[in-house]
């Protein structure tokens, strides 16, 4: 049996009626509108969790590779990086 409940919601006056003009336009209920949105929410949170965890981990690994020694200078990779956006622009010219 599925397990039901109930959501309080204030909104203000002009907010809920400009909702239910909303609702009635597109044919729809209020709850069912408010149970989708609940359930995109929901979705939204769960891949935005995975992708912080997945910032968290890359933090983690670069903070390593620093504590490590194993960085290059940022004016290092601003040269690098130059001299391969130069080779791939003289590349695409041929």
């Amino acid at each position: 049996m599925t397990r039901k409940a109930q959501l309080k919601v204030d909104l203000d006056a002009k907010l809920a009626d400009d909702f239910a003009a909303a609702v009635t336009s597109a044919q729809t209920s209020e709850s069912e509108v408010l149970r989708e949105m609940v359930q995109d929410y929901v979705e939204r949170q769960k891949v935005d969790s995975g992708y912080r965890q997945f910032m968290e981990a890359k933090v983690a690994r670069g903070r390593d590779d620093v504590a490590a020694g194993e960085f290059i200078a940022a004016d290092d990779a601003e040269r690098m990086f130059a001299e391969r956006r130069e080779r791939a622009l003289k590349a695409s010219r041929l």
